[in-house]
């Protein structure tokens, strides 16, 4: 047969050829905890061996690229969440130099003494004492209030604020150029550099307040008041007055609880610094309440020289000592007042008034039996009490001190 011939006349018997064609790689199993591997297809011309049962095939080439496994879906958040938190770490960092910067350069000398200043210039007194406090008595500074300040007739203005140019130094002279009602002045204030805040923020502290000492002084006045604050002072006459500390301003006193027979008008007074008395160990500015006695203790005065006139023309008030000489003598045969004192007239300011008054008296004497007319003058001045206020008896009514002359 011819198939057989063939086959002899080769010598060799082969298969026939395979057709070319592409086989897929069966699948690898799957073993936990490792996924499943993707399918690989290999194009070849050689026969596919398949697979032992229980053994994983050697992978198959790629033609060179490298397979990765794909990154999970948590991984890649969290990859995610850390460059984002490293970008705004990076921000802020930035941002928060920046900050620092630019809050440095507004915490100065100068802004330290402006914000003083601005306090003043709003009338913010206790803002401005919080800030630099003046270190006195509480009974000093009854006038570093707020009430007070806004009450004020005329507060500063500010015009310029210049710093030394000692800029790496730790304390700083600041001054600062003002108004005060028209009036320019200036103030050197020295500011020392103050523990930062958070270690970076610059913070600076006013070393000195600008308070002005004005000592009071009453005359016929005890009290007075700046806005709704009152406060006492001494008003006797050896008095050298209160001591008091005021900000910069102008500012009406007021005498308050004079009484009925004073008459004290308000008094202005412009403080700012470098005015003074002058007086070596004493700068302070010097003001006075003045009051002045009225119509009314005249009056009273005029009452208390009445009554003491009526007392001296009976008996036994005539034996007074505050009685004229002629009226005191116990032989008289008559005695009368033939003129009581009509009007009262201001003598000195020491409340002090005087008038005339006539008595008719006639003796039993045998050399001086014929009537005649005594006149005299009558002085009443009113009583002070330890404080320099008017005395007043149980009835509300001034206490004088009435005598005749001689």
């Amino acid at each position: 047969m011819e198939p057989n011939a063939q086959n002899t006349t080769q010598g060799t018997s082969e298969p026939p050829p395979i057709p070319e064609q592409t086989v897929p790689v069966p699948p690898v199993p799957a073993a936990p905890p490792v996924p499943a591997a993707p399918q690989t297809y290999v194009t070849q011309q050689v026969p596919v061996m398949a697979p032992v049962p229980g053994e994983v095939p050697p992978a198959a080439p790629t033609s060179g690229t490298i397979a990765f496994t794909p990154m999970s879906t948590k991984s890649r958040r969290r990859v995610k969440r850390s460059v984002i938190a490293v970008v705004v770490l990076a921000v802020v960092a930035g941002v928060g130099a920046l900050a620092v910067m630019f809050a440095n350069w507004t915490r100065t000398p100068e802004a330290t003494v402006r914000q003083y200043l601005d306090y003043l210039a709003a009338g913010k007194a206790s803002a401005a004492t919080a800030m630099a406090d003046p270190g006195l008595a509480n009974d000093k500074r009854a006038f570093l209030a707020d009430d007070v300040m806004a009450s004020a007739d005329a507060r500063i203005v500010i015009e310029d604020i210049v710093a030394d140019t000692n800029e790496d130094a730790k304390t700083r002279t600041v001054t600062a150029t003002m108004q005060l009602d028209g009036e320019r002045f200036t103030y050197n204030f020295t500011v020392s550099s103050a523990k930062p805040t958070f270690g970076v923020l610059k913070n600076w502290k006013l070393e000195n307040s600008m308070v002005m000492p004005v000592r009071i002084m009453g005359d016929k006045v005890s009290k007075f008041s700046i806005g709704e604050v009152t406060t006492s002072v001494n008003a006797g006459d050896m008095s050298t007055g209160t001591e008091f500390v005021f900000y910069p301003g102008i500012y009406t006193l007021t005498p308050v609880d004079v009484g009925e027979y004073i008459d004290a008008d308000p008094v202005t007074v412009r403080v700012k610094p470098e005015t003074g008395s002058g007086r070596s160990g004493d700068t302070a500015q010097r003001v006075q309440l003045k009051g002045a006695y009225n119509s009314k203790l005249s009056d009273a005065a005029l009452s208390a020289a009445v009554a003491l006139t009526n007392s001296c023309a009976t008996v036994p008030g005539n034996i007074d000592q505050a009685c004229p000489n002629a009226v005191r003598a116990t032989n008289l045969a008559v005695l009368q007042v033939k003129k009581t004192p009509t009007t009262m007239t201001k003598s000195g300011e020491k409340g002090s008034y005087t008038g005339e008054a006539v008595f008719s008296i006639q003796s039993t004497s045998s050399w001086d039996k014929e009537p005649h007319d005594v006149n005299s003058t009558v002085t009443a001045t009113v009583t002070l009490d330890e404080n320099g206020l008017i005395k007043l008896d149980s009835s509300g009514q001034p206490v004088f001190k009435v005598t005749f002359g001689y």
